[in-house]
């Protein structure tokens, strides 16, 4: 009878690794929120002392079209930046959409054998980090753009390709999995 109340009130081995592996994991959580803080307390506290040290106006900064932080704190304006960086979202989504939806359609409905193949390919651009996709951007569109067009090769229009290319495979697997789910006929 003592052996039987040993086991019930001693801890088990496993019961040991399941308190070592919260522990651990409470600890991660912990240092993952604590890395997160700081971030958005070093980002918060450059941002406002802009507007507080500098006397940055925030009228001034949002519709001002001069950047230049070097000549002083009436050359910080944002709006073209805020302009072009949603110019290039709406574009990339609206020339992506389309092409996203026919693929989906396509795999789902008319490639079905093809669609084995096609959508791990498609999950796999999906993970695909943006820095390379910039990378990219910035060693085979930029210059092709510049040879076509001329002028610098920066602009909407290279934002926009690259962009498009970085959307297409998350907004393709997202109708490929809604197609799936609500079959056409």
């Amino acid at each position: 009878m003592d052996e039987i109340k040993d086991k019930l009130t001693n801890p088990s081995k496993e019961t040991m690794q399941d308190k070592r592996g919260h522990f651990w994991c409470y600890l991660s959580l912990t240092l993952i929120i604590l890395l997160v803080a700081s971030i958005l307390y070093f980002i918060t506290s450059k941002g406002i002392a802009t507007f507080v040290q500098d006397k940055v106006n925030i009228g001034d900064f949002l519709t001002g079209k001069d950047w230049d932080p070097a000549a002083g704190a009436r050359k910080v304006g944002a709006l073209p930046m805020i302009t072009t960086s949603f110019a290039v979202t709406v574009l990339s989504a609206l020339t992506a959409t389309p092409f996203a939806l026919a693929i989906g359609l396509f795999t789902t409905q008319y490639a079905k054998n093809g669609a084995k193949f096609l959508q791990p390919v498609i999950e796999l651009l999906v993970g695909i980090p943006s820095v390379v996709y910039g990378y990219v951007g910035l060693t085979v569109i930029v210059p092709f753009i510049r040879k076509v067009f001329g002028g610098t090769g920066f602009g909407i229009l290279s934002g926009t390709i690259v962009l498009f290319v970085m959307v297409l495979p998350t907004i393709t697997s997202l109708t490929i999995d809604s197609l799936k789910a609500v079959p056409l006929h």
